[in-house]
């Protein structure tokens, strides 16, 4: 039966069918999963259906992360055992798989669940040996199993990856226990001391490094202010002649606001876009709710056209929701924040300033 795994950052938990909203959310990126031999999910059932029929299976954990709310998976680790593994040639060996979704890439996440896996397999299930592998170009898994211990075994020219339909050159890898009895302590520290400096390097990373917005009056008028007053770094595209509802005639927005850049259309739809465009996320602070037909409906349509994490937060008592969002997504990020213009929305201007504010703190 799984069991719970702890480790100083990560919890490893089996997998529920609840887990399914959480693991579409990282398994439809189509840079994940075929690095680990499936194809990208392409809806929630999906992702339900394989928690059912796949992570379901013994030792098959969800890797959650202890300091975010909400207990939910941001990867996979598992220990495949007979028909569920490539390599496993005996009831005593395992294959070891993982994943962790792309945001929390070089964060050191898939070594400290590992090495607590392997911990529990070889100390707990007294298995003999686990194997690994990775694709041929995946740098990234190299070196977690070089970190892990793990020495080369064979090279296989064309493994069958039947969730892909096609072949790949694969590199295996075996650990023993022996070997990983040996390495002892030393081994354990050194991962440690790795996943602590990784640990400091990332903590020292701001959440949004960049704060972008067209300019208008309202709540890209708030977030462009909020950034300055934080010593936070602004950018933006605004309409050509930097024009905006009290700024009529050039310079406009380009007096007040130098760092903003001006498109070649006077109007406000191609500076919607690109601020999109140019943005890791959007956040759109729109007291009320999206107005239908309106500017802002638009800035979320382009989110979505362009693929990139849109919010909707109508006030200050949202500003949790909007900080695990981001920490979602990534460090260092540049956010375009976006909303009504002060004549349509009274207020939304401090609403939104105080908002961007509490993200940069």
């Amino acid at each position: 039966m799984t069991q719970h795994l702890e480790t100083t950052r990560l919890t490893l938990r089996p997998w529920r069918e609840s887990d399914a909203d959480a693991l579409f959310r990282y398994a439809r990126d189509p840079d994940v999963g075929p690095r680990a031999g499936w194809a990208a999910h392409e809806s929630v059932e999906e992702s339900r259906r394989v928690i059912r029929e796949v992570l379901a299976m013994p030792e098959s954990y969800a890797i959650v992360l202890k300091r975010r709310a909400g207990d939910l998976p941001v990867g996979a680790i598992a220990l495949m055992f007979g028909a569920a593994s490539d390599l496993a040639r005996s009831s005593r060996e395992a294959e070891l798989g993982y994943w962790v979704g792309r945001p929390l890439w070089g964060q050191g996440i898939v070594p400290e669940a590992a090495a607590a896996l392997l911990e529990h397999a070889f100390s707990d299930l007294r298995l003999d040996a686990v194997w690994a592998s990775y694709y041929e170009g995946n740098e990234q898994s190299r070196r977690v199993q070089e970190k892990l211990g793990f020495v080369p075994d064979r090279i296989i020219e064309s493994l069958p990856r039947p969730l892909l339909g096609d072949a790949a050159r694969t590199h295996v890898n075996v650990l023993s226990r022996e070997r990983w009895t040996r390495m002892g302590h030393a081994h354990r520290g050194l991962i440690d001391e790795q996943q602590a400096e990784k640990r400091d390097i990332v903590e020292s990373l701001s959440l949004v490094a960049l704060v972008r917005s067209g300019g208008q009056t309202g709540a890209d008028r708030g977030a462009l202010d909020a950034a300055r007053e934080m010593g936070v770094a602004l950018c933006g595209w605004c309409p050509a002649g930097g024009l905006a509802e009290d700024c009529p005639e050039a310079p406009g927005l380009i007096g007040p606001y130098p760092e903003l850049r001006e498109t070649p259309s006077a109007g406000y739809i191609q500076r919607t876009a690109w601020n999109v465009r140019d943005s890791h996320a959007t956040l759109i602070v729109s007291p009320g709710g999206l107005e239908p037909k309106s500017g802002t409906e638009a800035t979320a349509d382009f989110a979505r056209a362009y693929g990139r994490p849109v919010l909707v937060i109508e006030g200050a008592g949202e500003v949790s929701r909007a900080r695990e969002w981001l920490e979602g997504i990534g460090r260092e990020l540049t956010l375009n924040v976006a909303g009504p213009r002060a004549s349509k929305a009274p207020g939304v201007y401090e609403i939104t300033r105080g908002i961007v504010r509490e993200l940069l703190s």
